[in-house]
């Protein structure tokens, strides 16, 4: 399958919005269709090798081709014309289902060696369904896909096949389709996955790829200050980095601070690790129990203690991007920063491989050596309809994105981070790595965010809440009780 389009952007998939292309490459079509008979996959563009990480992804492609040869070549080879629309599949297919889905699905967004892993998935998946044709409609806003699919749900008429957030699935839990062929096969799910998709006995969601938050850290600056071990408490991560700014000029540790997602998000492994909850299973906000109350209070605390300290300068208040953190890491004006595992690709690509060594990932420092936790996020595939034909072609796509090898070669080429645990642990390009095997240790205490609507007026306040911290409007009591109480009032309201 051709794939290609525009640059994807350093954010994880939970913040991104996505650019389509409707534009075919005639010659990667025409090379696709040669090798894997009159398959219909359309709306695509440019590929071609994708360099010195592509060898692998491309060899999987060759051998998962040839698997999807041989599947359709059970009943014959079906033909017809290419199809240009976003339509995978043959042309004399007799039945049709609907996918809404992220641009990346189809497209490669310059990475060609995703495409080829993507291409392969889809060709295998229509050789062996020749009497399936998939519609592909590709939502490039997340924000309006979310709500879009909210509506059709409501309304009765969602697609038959989604992409879905993961902390969009437990709102939808009452309209999906059972996916437990994809899932029921494997035992080695992180705990976060069987807790979100999971309901009632049944997987309701296929979750394919998660991501995590860090900390980053100079290594040398870690060797020099605090013997070559990064900090795992704040009272650790506040020392260190007092030394490193009184010595170093730098900027002791960093973190997202201003008005978005990432700072509510990637600072919840604080409130989480101190058993901290945000809503109850009933969908109801619980911050004014006793105990979360002071979750809330600890954190916003630590938002001061990290300014009063001189570790962070006021400033963090108005970092709302991850490049923000990424170029003052690489510019040497930060020792160590809050940053997600999906920014280790790009970091790597702009600076050569001794400076990148001397960067190193390490859990989240907490209150106290002995707890953890790290938020998770990342995209599954849901099943909407209730027409047995469907859910199975459905289940039979998703599957493809489930096995240990699929979902690893899928995951190396386009930087996430698989769900599986024993991918980590057998899979040479993670087993051998450093970084992804903090990773998959950081998984285990991974939490995802809490998929009700009430979530979204939580984050909001959360990130005025720390900004009058950060900035000094208010002290961390009261700005946690004006969160309490803006969002309660929300809720009743």
């Amino acid at each position: 399958m051709c794939m290609g389009g525009t640059p994807v952007p350093e954010m994880p998939d939970s913040y991104r919005e996505l650019a389509a292309t409707d534009s075919i490459d005639r010659r990667q079509l025409l090379r696709m269709l040669g090798a894997s008979g009159a398959v219909a996959l359309a709306g695509c563009s440019g590929g071609g090798d994708g360099g010195d990480g592509g060898s692998d992804g491309s060899d999987g492609g060759s051998d998962g081709g040839d698997g999807g040869s041989d599947g359709g070549g059970d009943g014959g080879t079906p033909s017809g014309e290419p199809l240009a629309t976003e339509r995978i599949g043959y042309e004399s297919a007799e039945n049709s289902i609907d996918y809404w889905t992220q641009e990346d699905f189809i497209h490669t967004a310059e990475n060609s060696n995703l495409g080829d892993v993507h291409e392969n998935l889809l060709t295998t998946w229509a050789e062996n369904h020749p009497d399936w044709m998939l519609n592909v409609q590709i939502q490039t806003n997340l924000e309006q896909f979310k709500t879009q699919l909210l509506q059709a749900n409501a309304a009765g008429n969602a697609p038959p096949m989604s992409e879905c957030d993961s902390f969009w699935v437990p709102q939808f839990y009452g309209n999906l389709s059972p996916v437990d062929e994809a899932m029921a096969e494997y035992d080695d799910w992180y705990p976060f996955v069987e807790e979100v998709a999971k309901n009632n006995g049944s997987w309701r969601a296929v979750w394919q790829n998660t991501d995590c938050r860090a900390l980053y850290y100079r290594k040398d600056l870690i060797d020099e200050y605090a013997d070559g071990e990064p900090p795992r408490t704040w009272d650790e991560l506040v020392s260190v980095g007092q030394d490193i700014v009184d010595n170093e000029g730098m900027n002791g540790y960093m973190y997202n601070g201003g008005r978005w997602e990432a700072t509510t998000f990637d600072n919840l492994a604080h409130f989480w690790a101190l058993g901290g909850t945000l809503i109850n299973d009933e969908g109801a906000p619980v911050l004014d129990q006793e105990e979360n109350r002071q979750a809330l209070i600890d954190v916003m605390s630590w938002f001061k203690r990290t300014i009063d300290s001189g570790i962070t300068p006021q400033r963090v208040a108005n970092i709302n991007d991850y490049v923000q953190l990424r170029e003052a890491a690489l510019n040497d004006q930060t020792a160590m920063f809050l940053g997600g595992n999906w920014q280790i690709s790009t970091m790597k690509s702009l600076v050569d491989e001794e400076v990148w060594s001397n960067w190193g990932v390490a859990p989240i420092p907490q209150k106290s050596a002995d707890i953890a936790a790290t938020g998770v996020g990342g995209w599954t595939k849901a099943v909407f309809t209730d027409d047995e034909d469907e859910r199975q072609a459905a289940v039979d796509l998703y599957s493809q994105f489930t096995s240990a090898e699929n979902m690893a070669r899928r995951c190396r080429e386009g930087g996430f981070l698989p769900t599986r645990q024993s991918v980590f642990e057998n899979n040479d390009f993670f087993a051998e790595d450093e970084y992804f095997q903090v990773y998959s240790s950081l998984l285990e205490d991974g939490q995802a965010r809490p998929g009700y609507p009430i979530y979204t007026t939580v984050s909001s306040e959360w990130q005025v809440a720390a900004g009058k911290v950060i900035t000094g409007q208010a002290s961390p009591e009261d700005a946690a009780q004006t969160m309490i109480d803006n969002v309660n009032s929300e809720y009743d309201g």
